[in-house]
């Protein structure tokens, strides 16, 4: 008894792991992607998590090259130092959004960063890397 409610509660955790993960965005999504979506950012200094920020992101096209408006909000003086920035709100446009071959949305920009974000159930998540931080964002449709 105990091993089959042990393999159903396996074969639960299973299906909820597949039912949880991100749909593979194609073209056909992004007039619904378009739009202001908001959330967290997590900061990471070299991938430890230090603090989180709110940011907006605005995506403001619906066709590949996909153009986006960032707008991180209150980042502390010590993890913008770190990152040789200044604290407080900042303001970044990208033109070139693309989809890549596993279904996620990539912008790249200058000093080797990047955003890359995967569509779940009404909601957005991704990774970035920018200077010496690198860290996780989770937006919802605003």
């Amino acid at each position: 008894m105990k091993k089959m409610i042990c393999l159903l509660v396996i074969a639960l955790m299973i299906a909820s792991v597949a039912f949880a993960a991100a749909k593979k965005i194609t073209p056909e999504d992004l007039a619904g992607l378009k739009g202001t979506w908001e959330g967290m950012w997590d900061l990471g200094l070299m991938g430890a998590q230090t603090a989180s920020a709110p940011c907006k992101l605005e995506i403001l096209n619906d066709a590949v090259p996909v153009h986006i408006k960032l707008t991180v909000s209150n980042i502390p003086d010590f993890v913008a130092s770190q990152a040789g920035i200044a604290g407080g709100t900042h303001v970044y446009e990208s033109y070139d959004g693309v989809i890549t071959s596993n279904g996620t949305l990539m912008w790249t920009g200058s000093q080797a960063s990047f955003l890359e974000i995967s569509m779940g159930k009404k909601k957005l998540s991704g990774s970035y890397w920018f200077r010496t931080i690198k860290g996780y964002v989770s937006l919802k449709k605003k």
